[in-house]
């Protein structure tokens, strides 16, 4: 059964200029991000307030993410996410180029983000790394177990916040798994796909003494933050990939499991196709090596590196076509 929506959907993405983006995006991931402007972001699939990406293709072009959503959540999620007391896309998908340093910072959960007038959802994220500089590394969690509310207030006062954080190689194919309440920071040199929940609530605990085009520096929010930080952490932040399925051309894989999202990686040693079976909840399929092809209730869809498309709830016949190397990210929520 297909519903309303019998095709994958493909949306326009929507660049974000960033003060510590670079030309990645364009350069590593051929796309159409504006030229001589530090582009850090590109929201892929986005039903977040005024950043909503639009259907580029089919016979929805034109229209939002939200106004798919409100034309039958069932359809487009599932009816065990639509039934949910969140309202809209649950989730987000972004390809982020750090050309510089991204602040130290944290998000809130649910409760926390509801609480507080944040909004209705946490946000609860992970990383792929899709490409890296030699050297590169990422800022995750503290480096010690017992570092306390006081020591972290004492330290981001002073501006010396990264002497308490776990610094950690950052790869190209590496996965990070950010919960809600978890410090971190994406540094300089790193290209990341994220996935993660629909919320843009960012509270910065340091930033590097850096500025605005202003010339001011930019806002922090200490005192947000050390309320949202869990000091108790003791999750797998760094989860090593788990091979779930073999082919004769691909290895499926999951990358990151959780309450929110499953995120999956299929890899392909020589031309061929995956098959997956029909669920009651919605994919996003993102190329992010070589070339494949998303098949969906007859529909064919050509992706390229770095391409995008939503494959709604109830679609039958899902598969994934590759070339030899290509390899593409699913996420199932």
């Amino acid at each position: 059964m297909s519903g309303l929506f019998p095709t994958p959907l493909r949306f326009e993405p929507i660049f974000k200029e960033k003060i510590w983006g670079g030309a990645a995006l364009r350069e590593k991931l051929n796309k159409g991000a504006p030229a001589g402007r530090p582009i850090g972001e590109s929201w892929e699939v986005s039903g977040w307030g005024d950043s909503q990406t639009v259907v580029s293709t089919g016979e929805y072009m034109g229209l939002t993410l939200g106004e798919l959503f409100s034309l039958c959540p069932a359809d487009l999620i599932g009816t065990g996410a639509a039934a949910g007391k969140n309202k809209g896309f649950p989730l987000l998908f972004k390809f982020i180029d750090a050309r510089e340093n991204l602040s130290i910072q944290v998000h809130p959960n649910s409760e926390q983000a509801q609480k507080r007038g944040w909004g209705e959802r946490g946000k609860t994220e992970a990383w792929y790394v899709a490409d890296a500089d030699p050297g590169a590394r990422i800022a995750l969690g503290f480096n010690r177990g017992d570092v306390t509310r006081e020591e972290a207030a004492e330290a981001a006062e002073k501006g010396r916040f990264e002497s308490l954080l776990n610094f950690v190689p950052a790869r190209r194919g590496d996965a990070f798994f950010i919960p809600a309440g978890t410090v971190h920071a994406i540094l300089g040199g790193v290209l990341i796909y994220e996935v993660q929940e629909e919320s843009n609530t960012t509270l910065r605990l340091y930033d590097w003494n850096r500025k605005c085009s202003a010339g001011n520096l930019r806002e922090l929010h200490i005192a947000d933050a050390l309320d949202i930080i869990n000091f108790n952490e003791n999750r797998t932040l760094t989860p090593k990939p788990v091979v779930v399925d073999k082919g004769e051309a691909f290895v499926r894989e999951t990358i990151c499991d959780n309450k929110k999202f499953l995120l999956s990686r299929y890899s392909f040693s020589k031309s061929g196709e995956a098959s997956m079976e029909a669920i009651n909840g919605f994919r996003v399929i993102t190329v992010t090596a070589g070339l494949t092809e998303a098949h969906a209730n007859g529909h064919r869809v050509q992706m390229g590196l770095g391409q995008t498309v939503l494959i709604p709830s109830g679609l039958e016949n899902v598969r994934i076509v590759g070339v030899a190397g290509s390899e593409a990210l699913v996420t199932t929520g």
